[in-house]
């Protein structure tokens, strides 16, 4: 009995052993490595928020109906389609605050243009309808999606580059990929710079352009749509 427990334990070791050791003489050499690529775009896609509220003008309401209709037909006459312009969300579509004793509503547009110049228009005769409360909610690219996969392979690319320089300096040549990681940045929201010819724009507490006959320019930074990518490559 003694003699076959001693063959038992004998044979799990052997076996163990050799387990190890296929599994060292297995075990593939890798090299780890990380690309990277980014390109920078103009946006012409910009969300404008537009609050319109009622307010007291003398002794008269102006309803927010009545700005609306003002609001629709000032796009209209400076070529904004209607199609463009909608409601906000629900959670901020109508609202019903308290000031000086009465009730006044408050409601929340999205108007979409594709560049900055349409953003100056926008805020300029808007301005001169009073509806000054105006802001940038978001900003993307028609062609973001594409622009994604371009940047995303070329990302690929500068890591089989760098696989490829650095495992050339040993002797040695990069094989199959083993493992992928990617992340694409997200858009950063992009500076926007405000100008005015000759001088700085200057408004006055309703909001109204102190200097005459001056135009808003609005300009936007490009936004950078960047990604990278590790890579985990055999070593042939």
């Amino acid at each position: 009995m003694k003699g076959l427990l001693l063959s038992i334990a004998v044979l799990s070791i052997t076996t163990f052993s050799y387990t190890q050791v296929a599994t060292v003489l297995h075990e593939k050499s890798y090299i780890e490595v990380e690309g990277s690529a980014d390109t920078l775009v103009v946006p012409d896609m910009i969300y404008l928020k537009i609050e319109i509220d009622e307010r007291i003008d003398g002794k008269t309401k102006i309803s927010i109906e009545d700005q609306e209709e003002e609001m629709k037909k000032t796009l209209i006459a400076n070529g904004i389609s209607l199609e463009d312009l909608s409601l906000s969300d629900a959670n901020t579509d109508i609202v019903q605050v308290k000031w000086k004793k009465q009730i006044l509503s408050i409601s929340n547009y999205l108007l979409k243009v594709s560049s900055a110049k349409e953003v100056a228009m926008v805020f300029e005769k808007l301005n001169e309808i009073k509806i000054n409360n105006i802001y940038i909610e978001k900003v993307n690219h028609t062609k973001y999606d594409a622009i994604v996969k371009e940047i995303e392979i070329k990302a690929m690319k500068d890591a089989k580059h760098r696989a490829d320089y650095l495992l050339h300096a040993i002797g040695e040549t990069t094989g199959k990929s083993l493992i992928v990681r990617h992340n694409i940045n997200p858009y950063p929201y992009p500076v926007m710079r405000t100008m005015a010819t000759p001088n700085a724009i200057q408004l006055d507490e309703n909001g109204s352009s102190l200097l005459k006959n001056e135009r808003l320019d609005i300009q936007f930074s490009k936004i950078k749509i960047a990604s990278n990518i590790y890579v985990k490559f055999e070593v042939k």
